[in-house]
């Protein structure tokens, strides 16, 4: 079991700040007279510090919608009554914030009452499994990225290989969402650019069913809401660092030797308002610098230009050479420097507008124990994202406002050892050598293979949202997404008929593939969220249409089409998918401590891109040594059932159980065929199918005094 020692030294510079964000929730409730309970028409409600506000109807009732995550002051005035102010009601994206009022009656003018909201305990518009992950919450917690966080939560677990799965499904079934835009890597999953922990105003973990407006997701949703500049200028920097160490050096080599600079971080934010503006333009910037050795060592035992020979039936024949240092080498290194700016600008009460641009730029290396010996054999992998979001909100009336999004984002990783495919390191790393030993240490080399990715994504979405009465909260959107997919494979060789010099081959042989696409996804919904009383119910329907357009084999015989058909006829263009699927959820009290949810979906989720164009000329050799794309997989697709208990124990534990089924149709799972010239190759194919059945459980203890926690199972 290893553990994390940390020598960590906090500059904070902290002032008051707000945060006002894309992803939104509401304030709801009724104002009455304290003595006579009757129900005030008109009052003016406003949360302090904004431009936001309402005034109640002829039930007494108002709502102020569009309002961003965080914790406000909420004042009531009334003519011929005390204000009051509620202090702290603190606000969630996507949930209705509960604040009743009862004035009382003055005929002289009076200070406001002020009265602190107690947080709600339990959320009575629950329909499914969420939890919410506030910016205290992250400075709470000893975490250091987005990954930390989310293995807290119930229901996620870690593989081996980092990557994280919802309820028993596949890494990459989960989409993450930034300020309502999705940013998920189209090749294979998980985030496309980098979300630093104090750029995060809330993140939401929604794991069980999801509204409509999500979509190409099977098992959750990640939804990040980022902040903004407030007021005041806020500034903030913390350096630390710090080293591994375990008891088990047995196992993990070089793990005693600690180095107080081994792991490395710097972080820094910066935010406020610009003056010469009014006050109307607002800024938030962060960086990052992260630098890590981390706790897997290797030794360099041998170096690239080291040999063996086990081809003799004697093992006294064979020959190792070794000249390496026997340096201890960090073999799961990584580097990271990421940036965020976010610029707000508010010209008149109706209309906002903000630009937000992240930036992240990696390397890191990955683990393989056959080359602990050689360590220098391994690539390394380079990543570069960027992250453009432009979105303009304008209210048309109290009860209604409309967005529009525009985002563009750019990920690219390379993965080699050298740059250059001639380079010497190649020359004296590449040997014919042939061992016939099994499970021993990688003698030499470097690997002579190298990984081009690049893909681009240009969307845009608009969306409409407007609380129709008191009781129809009413949302509908529509979704364009164009991909532009770049990937090029292959690797250096060296052989006899080119005089052992090395080489390349072109885009015709096997060893060498590349391919350009550009997918169409369009998606559209709507929701309804209805709240008589305490009674909820979310909703709505979607539609899903995803366009590959590309080819597959028409003969499956002769995938590479070496008989040399006409190309309009050993190729057919795939298919375009289409979806519609339902989303309820209900949500109602059992008691004035306890309410149940019950909800169900259908959702819709194209196979990473990576299956689909993988090997794209069908190019086939040997006996199940080749594999290849298909751009005509059908849609995954699953059904979601889920029942949830939330129930107030004492006055500080709140009990969250929920049990729930997936019904999975469709998962890309592969097929073997034969060619004509009987080689064996794969086929990615829709032949997996699955259920999972699950119980989590979850006990908050709420904050009392300095102390909170939670237990989940």
């Amino acid at each position: 079991m290893k553990m994390r020692l940390l020598l960590a030294v906090f500059l904070v510079f902290t002032t008051s700040t707000s945060v006002i964000s894309g992803t939104t929730g509401k304030i709801a409730g009724t104002v009455r007279d304290a003595s006579s309970r009757e129900l005030l028409v008109s009052a003016n409600i406003t949360i302090v510090g904004t431009t936001l506000g309402a005034s109640s109807d002829v039930n007494g009732y108002y709502c102020i919608l569009n309002v961003s995550p965080g914790t406000y002051d909420v004042r009531v005035s009334y003519i011929g009554y005390q204000p009051m102010i509620k202090k702290r009601v603190s606000v969630s994206a996507d949930r209705t914030t509960s604040v009743d009022y009862e004035l009382s009656a003055s005929t002289v003018t009076m200070d406001a009452v002020e009265v602190v909201a107690q947080r709600e305990v339990i959320i009575r518009d629950l329909t499914s499994t969420v939890s919410k992950v506030s910016s205290q919450d992250i400075r709470n917690l000893p975490v250091e990225n987005i990954g930390d966080v989310l293995q807290l939560q119930a229901g996620i677990t870690k593989d081996a290989s980092g990557q994280l799965h919802m309820r028993g499904g596949r890494a990459s079934e989960v989409q993450y969402y930034v300020d309502g835009m999705s940013v998920t890597n189209p090749f294979g999953g998980g985030m496309a650019v980098a979300v630093q922990n104090n750029n995060i105003q809330e993140m939401q973990v929604i794991s069980g069913t999801f509204n409509a407006e999500y979509g190409q997701a099977m098992s959750g949703i990640v939804n990040i809401v980022t902040k903004d500049g407030g007021d005041d200028v806020h500034f903030s920097l913390s350096v630390y660092a710090g080293d591994f160490a375990s008891t088990r050096n047995d196992v993990f080599r070089n793990i005693d030797n600690i180095n107080p600079l081994a792991q490395k971080f710097l972080e820094g934010t910066l935010s406020g308002p610009i003056r010469l503006f009014g006050e109307k333009l607002h800024y938030f910037f962060s960086g990052r610098y992260r630098n890590e050795e981390n706790w897997l060592y290797g030794r360099r035992y041998y170096t690239p230009a080291d040999t063996s020979d086990f081809t003799s039936n004697d093992a006294s024949q064979w020959t190792i050479q070794h000249t390496g240092d026997n340096a201890f080498v960090p073999m799961n290194p990584s580097k990271e420097f990421s940036l965020q700016g976010k610029i707000s600008y508010q010209p008149i009460n109706a209309l906002s507008l903000s630009y937000n641009l992240i930036w992240d730029k990696s390397q890191s290396k990955s683990y393989r124990h056959a080359y602990m010996l050689s360590p220098d054999y391994l690539p390394t992998s380079y990543s570069n994202g960027m992250n453009h979001l432009l979105r303009v909100t304008h209210t048309l009336s109290p009860k209604a406002f409309h967005e529009l999004k525009l985002s563009y984002y750019d990920y690219g990783l390379d993965r080699y050892v050298n740059p250059n495919p001639f380079d010497s390191i190649y020359d004296i790393g590449i040997h014919r050598s042939q061992s016939i030993v099994q499970d021993v240490f990688a003698i030499g080399g470097v690997d002579p293979s190298f990984l081009y990715r690049k893909s681009t994504t240009a969307a845009a979405k608009y969306e409409l949202t407007a609380q129709v009465n008191r009781y129809h909260l009413l949302k509908m959107g529509a979704e364009y997404r164009q991909h532009t997919l770049t990937e090029e494979m292959f690797s250096v060789r060296k052989d006899e008929g080119t005089q052992w010099q090395l080489r390349v081959d072109d885009l015709a042989s096997l060893a060498h593939n590349y391919y350009r696409r550009k997918p169409l996804e369009l998606a559209a919904y709507a929701q309804d969220k209805i709240e008589v009383g305490d009674f909820i119910v979310n909703v709505g329907v979607r539609f899903d249409y995803f366009d590959p357009k590309s080819v597959v084999p028409a003969r499956m015989d002769d995938p590479g089409n070496k008989l040399g058909s006409d190309p309009s006829v050993a190729y057919r263009s795939t298919t375009r998918k289409t979806q519609v699927s339902p989303r309820i959820g209900l949500a109602f009290p059992m008691s004035a401590n306890g309410t149940i949810h019950a909800s169900y979906g259908q959702f819709f989720q194209i196979p990473e891109f990576q299956r689909l164009y993988e090997n794209p000329e069908f190019e086939v050799v040997g006996r199940f040594t080749t594999f290849i794309g298909n751009a005509d997989l059908e849609a995954q697709r699953t059904a979601i059932y889920e029942i949830g208990l939330q129930q107030l124990l004492g006055e500080n534990f709140v009990l969250n159980a929920t049990c729930y089924s997936k019904d999975y149709r469709h998962l890309a799972g592969s097929k073997l065929f034969k060619t004509l010239e009987q080689d064996e190759y794969g086929q990615y194919a829709n032949v997996d199918y699955g259920n999972v059945w699950g119980l989590t459980l979850a006990l908050d203890v709420q904050k009392t005094g300095s102390v909170s926690g939670s237990v989940d199972y």
